[in-house]
């Protein structure tokens, strides 16, 4: 690179260059404190061997790598105090070429989400931005059975004081997600199924719980947030109701049932809240990696790690 200044696309330059000369593979480690430009960066290292290298199929292969990114950016990046679009996970993206060191394909791997961000957000901060599309989108006819409002009225999405990001339209954004899924295969039924999800974990997070004594809670009658919640989720109200306010204990022997307090309970709702989250994280990531592999055979790669800060 010579005596001038680092630059993202000199780096991807060169371990291009050095997978083509040497025939070795490379990888590049995109680190820094958060809010540094890690992410960015690690975006235009991708567009780079895109567009320098071109497809080695006609499924466009490099418009596919580079339009995973909205998709995990809404579904693993938030607001923090320290960056409007900080990566709430680590990614490892690894990008394949034949032997003319065109693109056949990727396969990225993900580690520690921040899956309490899901129920809980620091002054300032915001959640995942999916959410906050969700809501800005909550008027459109197809979101209509989902039941969503702004992102004032759910707990999940309010704790920050901060639903909005100076200079971000999330109705917009929501399109740019929607269209990045068409463009992996994620047809619009399939679409629909994680919006789905995503809107019955905020209704989740608007259930409260009445306490009965020090040990033990129930649900109020009839309780709005978490009907839609069993009708999203195609799930019994009444079982929901119980299981959320009781625990199953098993000895060698027995089965009891006991009763939970208040506090247990909320904590339950929001364990539910996160698991759920997490196991749709990880289909959307196998269902991308599916669309990003190819038939060609892959002679050589470069990995991109982007840790977050």
């Amino acid at each position: 690179m010579g005596d001038m200044d680092p630059h993202i696309f000199a780096v991807a330059e060169e371990a291009y260059k050095q997978m083509a000369r040497d025939e070795r593979n490379q990888s590049i480690i995109v680190s820094g404190e958060s809010g540094a430009g890690k992410t960015v960066s690690a975006k235009y290292a991708m567009r780079y061997f895109a567009t320098v290298s071109g497809s080695a199929s006609e499924a466009n292969v490099e418009e596919k790598v580079l339009a995973s990114n909205p998709i995990m950016e809404s579904i693993g990046n938030a607001k923090t105090t320290r960056n409007d679009n900080s990566s709430r996970f680590g990614k490892y993206i690894e990008i394949g070429f034949d032997k003319r060191y065109r693109i056949t394909g990727a396969n990225m791997r993900t580690y520690l989400l921040e899956k309490s961000r899901v129920v809980f957000q620091a002054e300032e901060e915001r959640n995942y931005h999916i959410f906050y599309q969700l809501c800005a989108s909550a008027a459109l006819p197809e979101f209509k059975a989902l039941r969503l409002g702004n992102a004032g009225y759910f707990h999940y999405t309010k704790q920050g004081r901060s639903p909005v990001i100076d200079g971000i339209d999330d109705a917009k954004e929501m399109l740019n997600t929607r269209r990045a899924c068409t463009l992996l295969g994620i047809v619009d039924s399939c679409q629909m199924g994680i919006f789905q999800i995503l809107a019955a974990i905020l209704h989740l997070g608007n259930v409260s719980f009445t306490s009965r004594d020090a040990d033990s809670c129930t649900i109020p009658p009839k309780h709005e947030p978490l009907r839609i919640f069993c009708d999203l989720m195609g799930v019994e109200y009444e079982q929901m109701a119980h299981w959320l306010c009781h625990r199953k204990l098993a000895t060698a022997t027995e089965t009891y049932i006991k009763p939970i307090s208040k506090l247990q309970a909320i904590n339950a709702r929001d364990a539910l809240a996160k698991h759920i989250y997490a196991n749709l994280f990880t289909w959307i990531v196998e269902h991308v990696n599916k669309a990003l592999q190819s038939t060609v055979k892959q002679h050589s790669f470069i990995g991109v790690l982007d840790i977050y800060g």
